[in-house]
């Protein structure tokens, strides 16, 4: 039964291979279909730490972790919450799994679906029955120890008057150099709410392409975080959402330091399908010779949305681009942006300095000032710990 829901994606990715994204720099990625046979693979316990990955708390409560390609934790101890291998979850239900898998996302869709839909293994798959509230993060983390390939099929779904919030933690070896391509749907049905943090750390070596999208049904709502700590070679991602029904919201957050010659290109999409409401918020920061580009897209034939786009450039070979769109159809619709693009103002270290900060000190207060974005969704630990992200990078930017 797995090869059968997945035999129709892979014959329509085999035609996709070449197939360039529209976005972000490309690669190729068929340098990775023969995958060589890998060495057990070794877990930095700090690195997944640094990704906001509690292991204790996890496996008390409901986790999922990949390394490379195995599976080493899969469980739930949370009531009303299924938490397995997506390859589990087509066996166990076939009939859900023909309807829902690849139906957000195409395999035909760049080469990267493509490459994800032929070479890819392991992914999770959490479910949140219908209306049980998760006080408990679950937590979920995928992880490159081996240089290769690592493509994960992700599925959630959240049931009528679900709310749950999940955290995913994705990071690297330090001297690790490979293709990371997870892909991952979302399934937000009547009344439901989900809080979504990922949290990214990979390395000068690695090529990241996430391909995410998501579906909310009446009432339902979605609150998006994304992070980027860290130097990484190329990173391209656009998350989709998809607001079918009416009095759906959803808040998207992405907060982006690029660092060293790193190729940046991260956005959101929100299509308003019913009455709905969105609002797409990113914070990016720029240095030494990094290139970075800003994207968020809201269209819709009703509702509102709001775009707020604010980059800051840190050096003078750095490059930053913003690409707010707005796409309007109809009278019901009202659509809004904002983007911006600076530096420093010498004014405001100035006036800060004459406080008795040092310059290093009133610089990173600044930064930390501009990256700061309001936390919703979000209570307790990971309200805390996203804040505590917000001002490492900060840091990490001077």
């Amino acid at each position: 039964m797995v090869n059968e829901v997945l035999d129709a994606a892979r014959g329509e990715a085999l035609k996709a291979l070449d197939r360039a994204a529209p976005y972000g720099p490309d690669i190729d990625v068929r340098e990775y279909l023969g995958l060589r046979v890998r060495e057990p693979a070794k877990l930095e316990i700090g690195r997944v730490e640094g990704v906001g990955i509690d292991l204790r708390r996890a496996r008390r409560t409901a986790m999922y972790m990949q390394v490379d390609d195995r599976v080493v934790e899969s469980l739930s101890r949370l009531s009303g919450v299924e938490v397995t291998t997506v390859e589990d979850f087509i066996g166990n239900y076939p009939d859900i799994a023909r309807e829902l898998l690849w139906r957000l996302i195409k395999p035909g869709q760049d080469k990267y679906t493509a490459i994800a839909a032929l070479k890819g293994v392991g992914g999770y798959y959490v479910r949140v029955k219908r209306g049980v509230k998760v006080s408990e993060p679950i937590q979920t983390c995928l992880f490159m120890a081996s240089e290769g390939l690592q493509a994960p099929h992700n599925l959630v779904i959240l049931e009528e008057g679900a709310e749950a919030t999940i955290v995913t933690g994705c990071t690297i070896m330090p001297e690790v150099f490979g293709l990371h391509a997870g892909i991952t749907e979302f399934y937000v049905m009547e009344g439901a709410k989900l809080s979504y943090v990922m949290i990214h750390a990979w390395n000068r070596g690695t090529h990241v392409r996430p391909r995410s999208a998501a579906l909310l049904e009446d009432r339902a709502s979605m609150v998006m975080y994304y992070m980027n700590l860290s130097r990484v070679k190329t990173l391209q991602t656009y998350p989709k959402v998809i607001l079918k029904g009416n009095g759906s919201k959803v808040y998207a957050s992405s907060i982006v330091l690029g660092r060293g010659g790193s190729v940046v290109d991260v956005g959101t999409e929100a299509v308003m399908v019913g009455d709905a409401a969105s609002e797409l918020v990113s914070r990016f920061v720029v240095k030494d010779r990094s290139r970075a580009w800003a994207r968020a897209r809201v269209s819709g034939v009703r509702g509102r949305g709001h775009i707020e786009c604010k980059g800051l450039i840190l050096s003078s070979k750095a490059a930053l681009y913003s690409v707010p769109e707005l796409g309007g159809t109809g009278r019901d619709v009202m659509l809004t942006h904002e983007a911006s693009i600076g530096r420093i103002a010498e004014e405001e270290i100035a006036y800060l300095v004459s406080k008795g900060f040092s310059r290093e000190e009133a610089e990173e207060l600044i930064v930390r000032g501009f990256m700061n974005v309001e936390v919703r969704g979000l209570t307790g630990r990971m309200e805390s710990y996203v804040k505590n992200v917000v001002r490492l990078m900060s840091r990490a930017a001077m």
